[in-house]
């Protein structure tokens, strides 16, 4: 099962707690490069690739100050949706 919208939305936010958004892009990027487009999992590949959408514009994506991130991901890259 690919990451719902929910999931992605905490791990961008974790992943902004901890890092800026150049080292964010660069990290997800290798990611998605080195482990999701080389695996067998379609789920993980998926997962990885949205993942890094959210930090691949120009400037990244970085978290507004608000009580939810949704809006931010809204506006960087189009999420998995489970409905």
């Amino acid at each position: 099962m690919p990451t719902t919208r929910d999931e992605a939305e905490k791990i961008f936010t974790i992943i902004n707690e901890y890092v800026g958004p150049k080292i964010a892009q660069e990290l997800t990027a290798r990611l998605d490069s080195e482990v999701g487009r080389v695996s067998d999992n379609d789920s993980l590949k998926e997962s990885l690739t949205m993942l890094a959408s959210l930090y691949n514009t120009d400037p990244p994506c970085s978290p507004k100050p608000s009580n939810s991130i949704a809006a931010e991901i809204k506006d960087c890259a189009g999420l998995h949706h489970d409905d």
